[in-house]
Formats: C-alpha cells, sequence, structure tokens
C-alpha cells in the first residue's frame, strides 16, 4: 500500500481545530485497512513531520479516521496551513 492510499485527506470540524490549535495534533481519514505504524510512517513521509503517536477511530458512517500526535519542533497549525485547510 503506497503512502497516498494509506492516508486519504484531512478532516476538518470544530473538534479538529481545537486539536490543531492546543494540543498539536491533525486528523486524517485513511485507508480502513492501515495500521497504525503504517499510518504514522505514510504521514511522515508525506508530510515531512514527526509524529508521536497514532490514535485511529472508526466513525458511525464506516470512516477510519486518525488523530496524529505531532512531535516538536513541528506544529500541526503550520501543517495545516502547508493542506491549506484555513482556506
Amino acid at each position: 500500500m503506497q503512502n497516498h492510499e494509506v492516508i486519504l485527506k484531512p478532516v476538518i470540524t470544530e473538534q479538529v481545530w481545537d486539536y490543531i490549535e492546543l494540543q498539536n495534533k491533525i486528523v486524517f481519514e485513511v485507508a480502513k485497512a492501515a495500521n497504525k505504524p503504517r499510518i504514522k510512517k505514510a504521514v511522515q513521509e508525506l508530510y515531512d513531520v514527526r509524529i508521536s503517536k497514532v490514535r485511529t477511530y472508526i466513525t458511525p458512517f464506516g470512516i477510519k479516521r486518525a488523530i496524529c500526535t505531532l512531535a516538536p519542533p513541528h506544529s500541526a497549525s503550520d501543517l495545516a496551513n502547508e493542506l491549506n485547510l484555513f482556506g
């Protein structure tokens, strides 16, 4: 599975804004077959950041999401700007 097949797209909700600004976390929609080590590797390689922790969950609609905590000195706000999430 290639990196772009693992990470499908970034997720933006009001709760994710709090994650970005207050907790240095960013959320991605990921492939259902992807595991935490694979998600971590894909994010690190695609966006040139270091990830300290990955948590995953499946929404009631069956979509798998990954909450990625960025390791210092990387900033979730900077990554969100790179991904043009602020509009």
